[in-house]
């Protein structure tokens, strides 16, 4: 390496260094708040709140759509002011809205705080994700993102478990606790954003600017393409318990224990695997892996009904192994790519727009293609699956072919 690059370099890595405990004990505190909640969400709606379940699933569903229009807006804002104080912003929005769950009385009210926490979970990461661009040497990120979301993982376990402990009594008023704590995480994650060092510039990125961003072929286009290798998601947090009770003979038991196995390699590997996703080649074989992996846990869905409880259970281990590498390689080469794709200048508007592929795969489109399609035509679904993620396993190739 030369010398100047060398020093340049040196001269990074102090800052890099008292940036990432700041980031990551941000990210600690995030989503830990995040898990206190997500756990027992679902029960909440249904006892406290005291709604349907279809009406939770369909104001959940719009919720998800209201966060895809409000892309454009956040990307806007973040390209004109920087990531970090829409990250401040979004933060303080995400608390009031958790406290607005204990206000909720219907499903308008409902529909109006899920509205705007969607529109906060899906900003928060790809600002996040900018902040980190801004603060850390390219050579490095996907070593910071990597024990980011290890950070992440760690902080939902954690969470979780904590509301587990707090719902053991099964009295209704444990869930107000864990709310006004999550919103209590969020506003201390916005203090220590405020105070932390470094970040993203303004621009003057402007209407035109944002207009030209959605004209971007190869944004839409690689947007598209991660949703479908995003479909992890909804395959994994949607049709797996779901085909797990009603398909197989398997009790219902394991859904929690294959969970747990998804959850402690996400937690040990995340980091080891970043050597897969460094450069934009490396980015892209992985995106082929994690199709194929996918296409491959499909089929393994697929043939679980064939076997015995014991066998069964086998298979769908298996299974979710395999989704839990797809995971871990979809989404390390997502920060590989999204920042290549996203011109300096436009970071952070590039990546909230990017970001909106989970929204779809996991809130919007996802959840209804497993239920209406994947189970509703039972094995032939899983089939139908499996090839078209078998089929997007080879768009990298063509990708790498036309660089």
């Amino acid at each position: 390496m030369p010398r100047a690059a060398t020093t340049a370099l040196g001269r990074q890595r102090p800052g890099y260094r008292q940036f990432l405990p700041v980031v990551q004990g941000a990210t600690l505190i995030e989503w830990t708040g995040t898990g206190l909640f997500l756990a027992v969400s679902t029960v909440y709606f249904v006892k406290a709140a005291h709604l349907s379940t279809s009406s939770v699933g369909t104001g959940l569903t719009i919720g998800g759509a209201v966060a895809i229009a409000a892309a454009v807006p956040v990307a806007r804002l973040a390209a004109r002011f920087g990531a970090k104080p829409v990250l401040i912003g979004v933060m303080l929005l995400r608390a009031l809205a958790t406290v607005g769950y204990l206000r909720v009385d219907g499903w308008w009210s409902f529909l109006l705080v899920v509205a705007v926490i969607a529109v906060t979970e899906q900003s928060s990461p790809p600002l996040v994700q900018s902040y980190v661009g801004a603060c850390t040497p390219e050579s490095l990120r996907a070593k910071v993102m990597a024990v980011q979301r290890t950070v992440v993982n760690l902080g939902i376990s954690l969470g979780g478990l904590i509301a587990g402990v707090a719902l053991g009594s099964g009295a209704p008023e444990a869930f107000r606790p864990l709310l006004i704590g999550g919103a209590l995480a969020y506003a201390v994650v916005a203090v220590v954003y405020a105070v932390a060092p470094g970040g993203e510039a303004a621009t003057t990125v402007g209407g035109a600017r944002i207009t030209d961003l959605l004209k971007d072929r190869r944004l839409l286009g690689f947007t598209a393409y991660n949703a479908l290798v995003s479909l992890w998601m909804p395959v994994l947090n949607v049709a797996f318990p779901l085909w797990l009770v009603t398909g197989t003979q398997v009790p219902e038991r394991y859904v929690g224990i294959l969970y747990a196995v998804n959850t402690v390699l996400c937690i040990a590997l995340q980091y080891p695997l970043n050597r897969c996703y460094r450069t934009t080649r490396r980015a892209w074989l992985s995106y082929a892996a994690a199709a194929l992996l996918l296409g491959c846990g499909a089929l393994a869905f697929a043939a679980a009904p064939r076997f015995g409880p014991r066998e069964a259970l086998l298979v769908l281990g298996a299974a979710v192994v395999l989704l839990t590498f797809a995971e871990l390689l979809q989404v390390g080469a997502s920060w590989t790519l999204s920042f290549d794709l996203a011109p300096e200048q436009a970071r952070s508007a590039y990546l909230v727009l990017f970001n909106t592929s989970r929204t779809v795969a996991n809130r919007v489109a996802g959840p209804v293609l497993m239920t209406g399609v994947v189970l509703a035509l039972g094995t032939a679904g899983w089939i139908a699956l499996a090839c078209a993620l078998l089929l997007g396993a080879l768009v990298p190739f063509v990708m790498l072919r036309g660089a």
